[in-house]
């Protein structure tokens, strides 16, 4: 006999979970003084320099941190290259970006020898504003066109349950980048959005499952049907995270700081992600049938 799994016993536990990591996230995303705004959605100049003598991140660092200039320092491209990004934000709407550009400039100028300024990008604060409605806008787009999607190849219960999913790993995802202090950025939309289709795929595997077994004819509860849809594909689920996992793990080693904060907003995504599908979208969709079960 199939040894199924309670998933749907413990969903309380999880429940308990999620509210702990909001509470702490948000907890601590106040103390770190609120979100960490990349300037793609603040403004800012992003400034690539080249250097004919050696020198490291830590001697510019000084050189701006003396002239009292916030910035984020990467290597870019091989050591020998000699070749770096200074991002650098504003410090307020009203700050002048063509003047904090020539001073930034100028400060790199000044304090070095045969410095080769390669590129200049800044991003105003009306274009910041912008590109956070914008993106903003792309993610609750993303929702619904899944939402939709899943009412289309499911039911509605399905595709609501997996609505409220997504809208957990949102939550969690953005308050993880309060939380651990991360910059929020194009990429790290981006990193949301790859969040959002790995979570719907183990949804809806979970769900197609559940959809077959409800077309066996059993004497099984509708948690019953559940808890062995999940224990049925958990394993192709597990395979799926760990296999993901190793890959962006190895991003996150060797991807430099460019990349870390990219690939840890990844890995607690696709934890979160397999999570949610199991814990949070399967009982929504216990709790839509019993509520219609009691309107019949």
């Amino acid at each position: 006999m199939e040894k199924i799994i309670p998933f749907i016993r413990y969903r309380f536990i999880a429940y308990a979970i999620t509210i702990t990591l909001i509470v702490i996230f948000s907890l601590q995303t106040y103390r770190n003084g609120g979100f960490n705004w990349g300037i793609d959605f603040v403004g800012g100049i992003k400034l690539t320099v080249k250097f004919e003598q050696g020198v490291d991140t830590a001697q510019i660092r000084k050189v701006l941190t003396q002239n009292k200039i916030s910035a984020v320092i990467q290597q870019v491209g091989k050591e020998e290259d000699n070749e770096y990004l200074i991002s650098t934000k504003l410090a307020s709407r009203a700050e002048n970006i063509e003047e904090s550009t020539n001073a930034l400039k100028a400060v790199i100028q000044n304090n070095f020898k045969n410095v080769e300024i390669l590129s200049i990008e800044t991003v105003g604060p009306a274009i910041g504003d912008f590109l956070k409605k914008s993106a903003g806008k792309l993610i609750a787009l993303s929702i619904i066109i899944m939402t939709l999607y899943l009412a289309f190849r499911f039911e509605l219960k399905y595709s609501i349950g997996a609505m409220v999913a997504l809208v957990h790993d949102v939550i969690l995802s953005v308050l993880f980048c309060g939380f651990a202090g991360i910059e929020i950025n194009i990429p790290i939309v981006a990193a949301i959005l790859t969040i959002y289709g790995y979570s719907v795929n183990d949804t809806i595997i979970i769900f197609d499952r559940v959809r077959e077994n409800l077309q066996i004819k059993t004497k099984q509860t509708f948690i019953d049907v559940i808890d062995k849809s999940i224990t049925q594909t958990i394993s192709r689920t597990l395979l799926t995270a760990l296999t993901t996992l190793f890959a962006v793990f190895a991003l996150y080693m060797i991807g430099g700081e460019g990349l870390n904060e990219f690939a840890s907003v990844l890995l607690f995504g696709i934890v979160i992600g397999t999570y949610s599908s199991m814990y949070i979208a399967s009982p929504f969709v216990l709790y839509w049938e019993k509520l219609t079960l009691k309107k019949a």
